[in-house]
């Protein structure tokens, strides 16, 4: 079960470009609290204060009077990672429930928890606490076990919606100006320094890292201008028509971020009932031609998501969850595409139906995904592969299973016309 879950989080981790690492090899140098000095520490550059108390923050600036003695210096190396997003990422979900699987694992043991029914392991001890410990190839750490998948993993299945979602709860996050849960000067927890360097990390590298932080400064800016613009919409409406143009624009630079994200989660459930990929919408990709038999096996999973409860379609996705992208289909333009799927759905389903059967273009890794999103039809409704021949199916499993004769017509008269058959 383990490793299901470890092989999960990769696989998502990997779409998202975030690489497995741990903080031994992005760190030099480990310091833990000096009391003689005012912050406990002595300012290094890109240095990262990692909270040994899961309610801390993490910062990478020197932590407020009185909580030095919570913290421990990592001074990072410049050249693979960013003490600002280090600091970001363990505020966040992922690095929140890291930190909080240190503690359940025993990696940080505060004396209010250190029980005799609690396995004490190897730690540093306080003697050794004004010493910097430093990290090389040849440190002499022995490989420890990476935190346990179920350690950090989701209530159902793990996923970045489910975080930003609110799925991880973190019970007191304070800063420095805020009423400390811990009254007096915090002790120092037992450290097992060597298992908590060694647990896995997932991080992009470093060049995103800065990119990312330049965003979420500017998504900080632009939310506080939005929040002064809506105060001042209702009194000072000058050129409104303007503004709301550009507005729109970043609406709908956000949503597509959003969809790409929401397209990778996609991918990575895999197929189901609701949920079918194909690699192309007309190109037999053996033949490297048109071929019906593609569009037609398009065609009849629409028709069964409308026969049965709906579901999602991706077009330029493989069976396997690679994304190929639409451009396999060899048209001339994403508006010909479009044109072309469109009268596919007029010639063999109907216009009629258009309104259930919802399709868009999103952007995933650099390549166009068509995504359609199919509602439950009122109805019954038939592919129609030519003017003589129709056709129904039904979604069983991750499958659409076409029915014929007496189940067919059991089917319609129990789901559209209230009999029992």
């Amino acid at each position: 079960m383990i490793r299901m879950v470890e092989k999960e989080i990769d696989s998502l981790c990997s779409q998202y470009g975030l690489k497995p690492t741990n903080l031994s090899d992005l760190t030099l140098k480990v310091n833990f609290p000096d009391p003689d000095m005012e912050h406990g520490f002595s300012a290094e550059e890109n240095s990262f204060y990692l909270s040994l108390y899961q309610e801390l923050n993490a910062a990478s600036s020197p932590p407020g009077e009185g909580y030095s003695s919570a913290y421990i210096q990592l001074v990072l190396d410049p050249e693979k990672v960013s003490s600002e997003y280090l600091a970001d990422f363990f505020n966040n979900p992922l690095g929140l429930k890291i930190r909080k699987a240190w503690e359940a694992r025993g990696f940080i043991l505060r004396p209010e928890v250190r029980k005799a029914d609690v396995p004490v392991m190897e730690s540093t001890q306080a003697s050794d606490l004004n010493g910097p410990a430093f990290f090389s190839e040849k440190s002499g750490f022995s490989e420890a076990s990476p935190i346990a998948a179920d350690d950090i993993a989701f209530e159902g299945k793990l996923s970045i919606e489910s975080m930003c979602e609110g799925t991880w709860e973190r019970t007191s996050v304070f800063s420095e100006a805020a009423v400390s849960p811990f009254p007096g000067i915090l002790p120092i927890p037992n450290v097992d320094l060597d298992s908590l360097m060694h647990s896995k990390l997932y991080l992009p590298d470093l060049q995103v890292q800065l990119e990312v932080l330049k965003i979420k400064a500017l998504t900080k800016e632009l939310i506080s201008q939005l929040s002064v613009f809506e105060c001042r919409l209702s009194t000072y409406p000058k050129s409104i028509t303007h503004i709301r143009k550009k507005l729109e624009l970043i609406r709908e630079a956000v949503k597509l971020a959003n969809d790409s994200d929401y397209i990778l989660e996609l991918i990575r459930r895999g197929e189901s009932k609701r949920l079918e990929f194909k690699s192309t919408l007309r190109m037999n990709l053996i033949t490297g031609k048109p071929d019906w038999n593609i569009e037609h096996a398009v065609l009849k999973t629409i028709v069964a998501y409308l026969n049965t409860d709906g579901g999602i379609l991706l077009v330029g996705v493989s069976n396997s969850g690679e994304v190929l992208g639409i451009k396999n289909d060899g048209f001339l333009s994403e508006d010909r595409f479009l044109l072309h799927f469109k009268q596919l759905i007029k010639q063999h389903i109907g216009l009629n139906y258009a309104p259930m059967i919802e399709y868009t273009l999103v952007p995933v890794n650099g390549k166009e995904v068509l995504e359609i999103d199919c509602k439950k039809s009122d109805e019954a409704v038939f592919l129609k592969p030519d003017k003589n021949d129709e056709e129904f199916y039904i979604r069983i499993g991750p499958s659409s299973e076409r029915l014929t004769g007496s189940k067919l017509i059991e089917y319609v008269n129990r789901r559209y016309n209230g009999k029992s058959g």
